[in-house]
């Protein structure tokens, strides 16, 4: 869905399987808990994740904190004519679970207005400050993921030499 953080891609590629598993594995680095600190060296590969037997799960390696980077899994499947592979970008769980805490009580609080607003007469500006609050997480939350997520289809559709079909 196009109002959600999440996106959905069909890459099709003449490469063959063993080629694209190549690939991957020249840009991807085991997964680190800390990338920070004086004595850290810095990635060497710009993904990191796994490799598994006809699936990878990746995230980018970035310099800088994004709480909203996607998480990419995909699937290689063979064609007759091709290979095509099904990526799905998603958030992390925990921030997913977090938004929907912190939506879920703003909302709460907008809806606590709404009705004792129909109670008065007149109007204070302060009452928009909660759906404020709600369009600037939605906001931050779409505008952050689509900047990380256009940056890794491009990626990807330069690593697997691939058309995006979906």
């Amino acid at each position: 869905m196009k109002f959600l953080p999440t996106e959905n891609i069909t890459y099709k590629t003449k490469l063959k399987e063993e080629e694209i598993f190549g690939r991957l594995s020249e840009l991807i680095e085991p997964e680190k808990t800390f990338r920070f600190g004086i004595f850290s060296s810095g990635p060497t590969k710009p993904y990191e994740g796994r490799i598994n037997s006809g699936t990878f799960e990746i995230k980018r390696i970035i310099s800088y904190r994004n709480s909203f980077l996607p998480r990419i899994s995909g699937v290689i499947e063979k064609n007759y004519d091709g290979i095509n592979i099904n990526v799905k970008m998603r958030l992390h769980i925990f921030v997913i679970v977090f938004l929907c805490f912190w939506c879920g009580g703003v909302g709460l609080a907008c809806i606590a207005i709404l009705t004792q607003s129909f109670g008065n007469s007149d109007f204070n500006p302060a009452t928009l400050i909660p759906f404020g609050m709600l369009l600037f997480a939605y906001g931050l939350t779409m505008g952050a993921f689509k900047f990380e997520s256009n940056k890794s289809k491009m990626d990807l559709r330069r690593i697997f030499e691939a058309d995006i079909i979906e």
